[in-house]
C-alpha cells in the first residue's frame, strides 16, 4: 500500500476556506510591522510588537508605557515615512500590551507577587495605626495575601 505524501501544515491551512483569509491578514500585518520597525531606531524598533493598518488608522502595540511615549513622539515622522509604501495613513494609535511574564498567568489571571515577611509586617503595623477603618482592613487583607 502506497503512502500519500504528507502536506505541510501551512499548505493545509492556506487551502482551507476558513483559515486562508486569516493567513493573508497575518502576512499583511507582518509586512506592516517590518516596515514600521525598519523606520524606527534601535532599541525602539524591538519594542514595537505588533502593527496593523485599517482604513487609514495605523495601530502600533508596544510592551510598556515608556516605549509607547517614545512611539507617540515619533509617530508624525513615522506616518510621513510609511505613507509612501503603505498608502494613506491618517492616524497613528499606540497601545500598550505588557508581556505575559509581568504578572499575567497562562489563563489570563493576574498573579500577585508574594510579599516578604518584612513587608507584610510593615503593612500590619500601618493597619494597626489606622484602627478599624476601611484603610486599616484593606491593609490587613493585603498583608495577609502574601506575607507567607
Amino acid at each position: 500500500m502506497a503512502l500519500k505524501p504528507l502536506r505541510h501544515a501551512s499548505r493545509f491551512l492556506r487551502d482551507s476556506e476558513g483559515t486562508a483569509p486569516l493567513l493573508v491578514l497575518i502576512d499583511q500585518q507582518r509586512q506592516i510591522l517590518r516596515a514600521v520597525r525598519d523606520k524606527l531606531t534601535p532599541p525602539l524598533d524591538n519594542h514595537c510588537l505588533h502593527a496593523s493598518l485599517d482604513e487609514g488608522k495605523l495601530t502600533l502595540v508596544t510592551d510598556s508605557p515608556a516605549w509607547a511615549s517614545r512611539l507617540r513622539f515619533f509617530a508624525p515622522d513615522l506616518i510621513s515615512a510609511l505613507g509612501l509604501g503603505l498608502g494613506r495613513i491618517e492616524e497613528c494609535r499606540i497601545r500598550v500590551q505588557p508581556p505575559r511574564s509581568m504578572g499575567q498567568g497562562l489563563g489570563g489571571e493576574m498573579k500577585v507577587p508574594r510579599l516578604s515577611p518584612a513587608t507584610a509586617r510593615l503593612l500590619l503595623d500601618a493597619a494597626d495605626a489606622q484602627g478599624e477603618t476601611d484603610l486599616g482592613r484593606a491593609l490587613r487583607r493585603l498583608a495577609g495575601s502574601g506575607g507567607g
